[in-house]
């Protein structure tokens, strides 16, 4: 059972047509939980994408000219710090999915989210305060708290309070919201740092994302109404147990989904400095800087990206929340476009230059065409008693799982080469492709075998 708070506002705004609302999945709680997501996530984009710049542009300050530690060359110190960065913040991510699940199963989705929400604000201020390489790694468990603990919360309001044929648009719709912002934010972000620097304009944009945290919880504090719980009666509720419950398709979405993301984590946090020219004065790391674009085309290239993914979402949500709508071809698709998108980035930005570029971050937009369905279906297979907790330990199964891919990256990078990179990203995304059509597959001949 689902224990919802008996003082609990009605979750349909009066002044809005019923239709509208179904068809688009809005209520009081979604519509709480979009804004403060919205918020939030646009604050993070502004200076998110640029922090390994950050990152290497601080080593640069910290060394000035002295040997790097531990007898590494300074390029191996950078790229293994760049590395590192992105593993611990998969840890993180990990640990805060599964303890976001089992507080917000405990203490009910209002409150956790609420909560979550607080723990941005201690991180931007070390960023604000210490300019530092370590400010960074300092900084990040307290500014992933939001995301990784509102995302079992998030699930858990759309489940509950929508019916199922009105999730998957719901989640299209949250998709959207973040992803409107997000473009402004990448733009922004992008010519904050070309102007300022990559130091000054992190920073800058760190502490707009301070005064966007702020607004985000007194919105939420005064919107957000469902405060639902899981049943925690149940033994082994809220333990790791709880992954024997799963049901055995969302097991193999999950293996599927591990190997899309490994894809994606081998060369994530890199990406931007094989894109982006140094500066005079900066460090002469082999490979970065190869495409030889500003700060600003490569914001440009990230809010493509997240308009080419904005587009996809309502029509998608709308076939994929139709009666007898499949989901699964629109998942496949994002495990194939996963996998092409790193040979795209490195493949079409040697041979075409910017528009190579153009081309492959439309494929990474591309990648979400099945996210909302994705997340539809999870709502869907997930036990209904323990929805919260169970979708925290999803995530936080997935992101431990992949959490060795950015520093292995960082390794390949160094001992092989950048390309090697590319290539085992898009031998590992097409292994996943290949293993959800496979299941995909096998499925649907057992049900067409078992209707003769």
């Amino acid at each position: 059972m689902i224990n919802t708070m008996a003082t609990e506002t009605p979750d349909r705004p009066t002044h809005l047509p019923p239709s509208w609302l179904g068809r688009l999945g809005l209520n009081r709680s979604t519509s709480a939980l979009l804004l403060g997501i919205l918020l939030i996530g646009m604050g993070q984009s502004l200076w998110a994408p640029y922090m390994p710049k950050f990152i290497e542009n601080t080593i640069q300050r910290y060394l000035h000219g002295r040997p790097a530690p531990w007898g590494l060359s300074t390029s191996a110190f950078v790229i293994l710090a760049v590395g590192l960065f992105g593993t611990l913040n998969d840890l993180q991510e990990g640990i805060y999915y599964y303890l976001g699940g089992r507080l917000g199963g405990k203490l009910g989705t209002r409150k956790a989210l609420i909560f979550c929400s607080l723990l941005p604000m201690a991180g931007y201020g070390m960023l604000l305060a210490w300019v530092s390489p370590i400010a960074p790694f300092l900084a990040m468990p307290f500014i992933l708290a939001y995301d990784s603990f509102s995302q079992p919360a998030t699930l858990t309001v759309v489940g509950n309070t929508l019916k199922e044929r009105h999730r998957t648009m719901a989640f299209s719709l949250q998709a959207i919201q973040r992803r409107i912002p997000r473009i402004i934010a990448y733009i922004t972000g992008g010519a904050l740092v070309g102007y300022l620097g990559a130091i000054g304009g992190v920073r800058l944009s760190v502490g707009i994302s301070a005064v966007l945290v702020l607004l985000a919880i007194v919105i939420q504090i005064k919107m957000l109404r469902s405060d639902t719980r899981d049943e925690a009666k149940r033994t082994g509720a809220f333990s790791l147990s709880l992954v024997r419950r799963f049901h055995p398709e969302l097991r193999k979405l999950l293996m599927a989904d591990i190997l899309a993301r490994v894809a994606e984590g081998l060369p994530r946090e890199l990406l931007i400095l094989y894109v982006i020219a140094p500066k005079a004065g900066d460090l002469a790391i082999p490979s970065f800087g190869t495409f030889g674009v500003s700060s600003i085309v490569f914001g440009q290239l990230i809010a493509l990206m997240s308009f080419t993914s904005l587009l996809t979402y309502i029509p998608v949500g709308y076939v994929a929340s139709r009666p007898g709508g499949e989901k699964k071809p629109f998942i496949a698709s994002t495990f194939v476009f996963f996998a092409v998108f790193p040979l795209a980035f490195w493949g079409l930005g040697h041979l075409l230059g910017v528009w190579g570029l153009i081309i492959a971050y439309v494929i990474a937009g591309l990648r979400e065409i099945g996210e909302p369905a994705r997340k539809a279906m999870i709502t869907e297979l997930l036990p209904a008693d323990a929805r919260t907790a169970a979708t925290g330990l999803y995530w936080a199964i997935r992101s431990f799982a992949v959490m060795l891919a950015p520093l292995l990256g960082a390794i390949l990078w160094i001992t092989i080469n950048p390309a090697a990179v590319f290539l085992i990203a898009f031998a590992v995304g097409i292994a996943g492709a290949i293993l959800f059509a496979m299941l995909f597959s096998r499925r649907a001949g057992l049900e067409a075998g078992g209707s003769r």
